[in-house]
């Protein structure tokens, strides 16, 4: 996938680049990638349950409370709250750090701000657990919940025109979120529909990392081939 380059900005030839933005978008995206250890994360924690956990019936939110029931009891908790914690920091360092790949402006910055409530209530979920107060942790993990089909519809318009490619990832990531609201709203398989929501944006953001993180390797290489392909030119001739 090659994602929309910095608004304005050519597409890194080497003579003319920014040093300091290539280094920071290529750190950003890296960071990104760190997301998909979040899958790891749960796999470990599930494991280490006392009980069987079902990732058909339970929620995430189970894998990080810190009271056991005869039901529920996650030992690692630790490491799934933490998990949670890292994901929301790492959300709010990308968008900030990919904020110039989007048109300056309104767009930027409310891209921008929502990524920054979807990261602070990410967070929130491991400090306002479930078995604390079931009302107070639905309210600090709704933002998050919301705000994600909106920022992956609002991408899907934005760079419909500009990338094509992006613009179809999001809207495919999009419709699997609120598809997995709308079963989770009849109840179907709480586990499964839970991460129908969840796991889109994680995902859009991860894959996207990956694609920005390689594009200098991207480039380096399409380079190579040019002056191979002028060094045997002038040779031939």
């Amino acid at each position: 996938m090659t994602f929309v380059r910095p608004a304005g900005q050519a597409e890194y030839p080497s003579d003319t680049a920014d040093r300091q933005n290539r280094l920071r978008h290529t750190a950003t995206g890296l960071a990104w990638t760190l997301i998909f250890a979040y899958v790891v994360a749960e796999l470990v924690t599930a494991t280490a349950w006392r009980t069987a956990y079902s990732f058909r019936y339970d929620t995430i939110s189970d894998l990080g409370v810190t009271a056991c029931t005869p039901s529920v009891c996650s030992p690692l908790h630790l490491v799934m709250n933490a998990t949670f914690v890292a994901l929301g920091l790492i959300t709010i360092i990308g968008a900030m750090g990919f904020r110039d790949y989007l048109p300056h402006g309104l767009r930027q910055w409310s891209i921008v701000a929502l990524a920054v409530v979807i990261g602070l209530s990410t967070a929130a979920t491991a400090m306002f657990l479930s078995n604390d107060g079931v009302v107070v942790h639905f309210l600090a993990v709704l933002p998050a919940f919301v705000s994600r089909h909106i920022v992956l519809i609002l991408l899907t318009v934005w760079l419909w025109k500009q990338r094509r490619l992006v613009a179809v990832w999001s809207a495919f990531c999009a419709a699997t979120g609120i598809t997995g609201t709308v079963l989770l709203a009849i109840g179907l398989q709480v586990g499964i529909t839970e991460r129908l929501v969840f796991y889109p944006l994680p995902t859009w953001m991860a894959v996207t990392g990956t694609a920005i993180a390689l594009t200098p390797l991207r480039i380096r290489a399409r380079q190579r081939i040019r002056s191979r392909t002028a060094t045997a030119t002038l040779t031939s001739n």
